[in-house]
């Protein structure tokens, strides 16, 4: 009997050797706490109303009194344009560019219009919506997002009328520019190049006195006061992106600002990545929060768009997820072993994710496991 007994805690004793030796593990607990769900891409300022102004004839450019940075305002005569000698041909294509320059006018003031009453049924619409949040029959963020299109359709009206005004002044140039020219070969009337609009002078394209083509950029004037923010994204992230999301936005040596989503813009383009690789994007525009200083017109921006917050969230590292065929699982420690554990996934930030079930807050789970790791085995966790 007792040789039966020794033999038993020898082998006892041999198991015990020869048990599997825990792995070190490091482990994080799953937390309730903020979890922020962001878009990282890089984006530019943009001056808001801007125009550029252009040779309405070919003709010699007077060197320009003008430097970027300068103040004009409307009306002031940006550059002198002497019109080149007309001859039947040229005069027919000067006539071309008179009509070209009356159906652009025409169309400016047609998409004016449009504006305006977009406009005018943004009101509406939030009026609707103020009587409705009064009465408790729609939340606060509908409301919120009301108002945000109001902002968005007042700014489209703003840039519609500036590009009417640069449009009528195009034509008007035109118009001079047949006029003045002189058909004996002389150098005509001069005809005056004028800003359609107050700012600053933004770019100077053309500064010596030189013949240029009709058509061609002169001058680029703008209110760098008024700026937005233009950021290209993905058109398979731009499907998240929703107007009155919050922007954070990082600039160089200077603190953060925020903005927010005033629209995705309707078309889409093609551009080519830094691998290679064309890619479908389109531009998302934001309107900065606050009063914003020491940033002009296409200023480099990392910019951050907020898709999706909550404050109450079961999150744990994205390092702990270990994938399965029907879902997703994490390793979790209790009393010294690791159990394979399915959880729901909710929503997936940059370096944690959401957790709808499978798991309680508290809950260790464990970091970047390896394949040595295995459904029950021991583990022993490391700071």
């Amino acid at each position: 009997m007792l040789w039966i007994v020794g033999g038993g805690l020898l082998a006892a004793a041999i198991a015990w050797q020869l048990r599997p030796e825990a792995l070190d593990v490091q482990v994080a607990p799953a937390a309730i706490g903020t979890l922020r769900v962001t878009l990282e891409e890089e984006g530019v300022t943009r001056v808001r109303d801007h125009v550029e102004v252009a040779a309405p004839v070919t003709g010699r450019v007077e060197e320009s009194r003008y430097e970027v940075g300068d103040s004009v305002r409307r009306g002031d005569v940006l550059a002198r344009l002497h019109p080149a000698p007309l001859d039947p041909r040229t005069r027919t294509e000067a006539q071309a560019l008179v009509a070209q320059a009356v159906s652009r006018a025409a169309e400016a003031s047609a998409q004016l219009q449009q504006l305006r009453v977009a406009l005018a049924e943004a009101r509406r619409d939030l009026g609707r919506a103020q009587r409705l949040a009064a009465a408790g029959a729609i939340a606060e963020r509908d409301l919120e997002q009301a108002g945000d299109l109001v902002h968005v359709r007042e700014r489209e009206v703003e840039a519609g009328a500036a590009r009417v005004a640069a449009a009528r002044e195009g034509e008007r140039a035109a118009r001079a520019a047949l006029l003045g020219a002189d058909p004996r070969g002389g150098s005509g009337t001069p005809v005056a190049v004028v800003s359609p609009i107050d700012g600053l002078v933004l770019r100077l394209y053309e500064s010596h006195d030189r013949v240029v083509p009709a058509g061609t950029p002169l001058v680029e004037v703008g209110d760098p006061s008024r700026i937005e923010v233009v950021s290209d994204v993905l058109t398979r992230d731009a499907a998240r992106i929703r107007p009155g999301m919050t922007m954070e936005l990082r600039a160089a040596s200077r603190a953060p600002l925020t903005a927010h989503v005033v629209r995705v813009e309707p078309a889409a383009f093609t551009k080519r990545s830094a691998l290679g690789v064309d890619e479908q994007r389109v531009n998302v525009i934001g309107a900065f929060d606050g009063p914003v200083s020491g940033l002009g017109d296409a200023f480099e921006l990392d910019v951050s768009v907020i898709l999706w917050e909550g404050t109450r969230v079961l999150r744990v590292p994205s390092a702990a997820l270990v994938p399965l065929d029907s879902g997703w699982a994490v390793f979790a420690v209790q009393a010294g072993r690791a159990h394979l554990t399915p959880v729901t996934l909710g929503e997936r930030g940059a370096q944690e994710v959401e957790v709808k079930d499978g798991i309680a807050a508290g809950t260790s789970v464990i970091l970047r496991p390896d394949e040595r790791l295995k459904d029950g085995g021991r583990v022993r966790p490391i700071p």
